[in-house]
């Protein structure tokens, strides 16, 4: 392992994010349960949900790099003042205090959570990441435990200093990707000319990330009382100490990542089916504890799914850490709504609450089992191929012409459309997807499609594949001549 400063900012910046769980769980959301649950829902899903969709848009309009310098003072001042916020409720019993400290917080550590997974994809290998990963979620988690022996103005003091210490520690190797958005004509552009760089939203791993985290909030809710979670870190630590034995033990760097989550998925299984039993049997929060390490299992996949994407393409990096938090987030929500109404039911209707366990089981073994066995989280994170810059060859008029010569024969013998040819031989020219959308008179998504077809058909998969493959021809051409 090494133990660079990059290792140990990243290292000490995730404790820092694992460990403000526990005060925010507290001290903000546990009172905000008991005096307006629906309220809670609402700002979860204001603060927490949908700034993950503005940053998306923003990154998409090219905002979000002109505001990099902004955010993190703004995160600090909203972390800070939200702070203050619900320490005002604490002295006043003011619900909106309350209400408005825990929106305010929440979109202030937004940022610092970006910023802490770009900081992530930074790392040299998958394996330092690994182990950096394990190492966070072991230090934050007792650091949640040691949280319990202070006073509230302490746990104030942290609610402050955590996130901020956390895009303190990140934000300066953060910087070199917001940097390389800075360059970049733009996240559509890149991607139209290296699609293999690139994973789709609709991606099963981003799937998968919403599912685990919907047990996790399930997880969170279920037994809770007075809005406050079941104490679970014992089973956070000893997961985190196990995988990272076994990362150090093992002598392949990635051969972990599926059987580890289907590791995670048989634990979930356990903990819902003792759930299930525990209507009818006394065993306290055992299922909390189980469902707890299968969600601390995957919650090591979630990370390794963004340093590994990000780590191979750096510029869309950030759009992967917001669509995994955006996913997260919606997952959590979803999750604790039913932890929550089988809570109510329990007690009361016994009978609903095993059928709404059995539901959420059955749903869950299905995605197990008939889907999660098909589909490789190393495929994904490896399938990811490197940014390549886009050289255009040097236009003559001579070549101008010879260019739409090669690529009408290219679209004769792989049965390309006339359209698809008149694309073709724009982007063997270098023209970027905008430029092609603006010159044809064409919707962006539509050149999107048309220039999916035609690297298909072609059997290229970047841009500068296409160029080559065409720039060979025009060779071959003149040594005929």
């Amino acid at each position: 392992m090494s133990t660079t400063k990059p290792w140990l900012a990243v290292f000490a910046a995730g404790a820092c994010e694992i460990a403000c769980n526990r005060l925010l769980n507290a001290d903000i959301i546990a009172p905000l349960s008991v005096a307006a649950p629906v309220a809670r829902d609402t700002l979860f899903i204001v603060a927490n949900i949908c700034p993950f969709l503005l940053v998306l848009f923003a990154l998409k309009r090219g905002y979000l790099t002109r505001m990099g310098p902004w955010a993190a003072t703004a995160s600090c001042v909203l972390v800070i003042a939200g702070t203050l916020l619900v320490g005002l409720h604490a002295k006043t019993g003011s619900t909106a205090a309350l209400c408005g400290g825990y929106a305010l917080w929440q979109l202030g550590s937004l940022w610092a959570t970006l910023m802490y997974l770009i900081a992530l994809c930074q790392l040299d290998n998958i394996r330092s990441a690994m182990l950096c990963i394990c190492a966070s979620a072991l230090i934050g988690t007792l650091g949640q435990r040691a949280v319990d022996l202070f006073s509230l103005p302490m746990h104030l003091i942290l609610c402050a200093v955590l996130p901020c210490a956390t895009l303190a520690l990140s934000s300066h190797l953060a910087r070199e990707n917001l940097a390389l958005l800075n360059k970049t004509d733009g996240l559509e552009s890149v991607e139209l000319s290296n699609p293999a760089a690139f994973v789709s939203p609709l991606n099963p791993a981003f799937l998968c990330l919403f599912v685990f985290n919907l047990v996790f909030g399930f997880s969170l809710a279920l037994n809770c009382i007075s809005g406050i979670p079941v104490d679970t870190s014992p089973s956070g630590i000893v997961t985190a100490l196990l995988v990272g034995g076994v990362v150090v033990a093992s002598r392949r760097r990635s051969g972990f990542i599926d059987p580890l989550a289907a590791l995670a998925a048989l634990v979930v299984i356990a903990g819902l089916l003792c759930a299930i039993v525990s209507l009818f049997l006394p065993l306290g929060s055992a299922s909390n504890y189980i469902l707890r390490s299968g969600s601390a299992c995957f919650s090591i996949i979630h990370y390794l799914v963004i340093f590994g994407i990000g780590s191979r393409n750096r510029i869309g990096a950030l759009r992967v850490a917001a669509w995994a938090c955006f996913l997260t987030g919606l997952g959590m929500l979803m999750g604790t709504l039913s932890g929550h109404g089988v809570n109510r039911l329990v007690g009361t209707n016994d009978a609903l609450a095993a059928g709404l366990l059995c539901a959420i089981l059955v749903s869950f073994v299905a995605l197990a089992f008939l889907w999660l066995a098909k589909f490789s989280f190393r495929a994904v994170i490896f399938g990811v191929e490197p940014i390549t810059p886009v050289v255009a060859p040097i236009e003559s008029g001579k070549e101008r012409e010879s260019i739409e010569d090669r690529c009408a024969r290219l679209g004769t013998q792989h049965g390309l459309t006339k359209r698809e040819v008149e694309l073709c031989a724009l982007l063997a020219r270098g023209r970027n997807g905008r430029a092609i959308s603006d010159q044809l008179t064409l919707s962006y998504n539509t050149v999107k499609t048309h220039v999916k077809h035609i690297y298909m058909k072609l059997d290229v998969h970047t841009q500068q594949e296409l160029i080559d493959l065409v720039e060979d021809g025009l060779g071959r051409q003149e040594e005929g001549a």
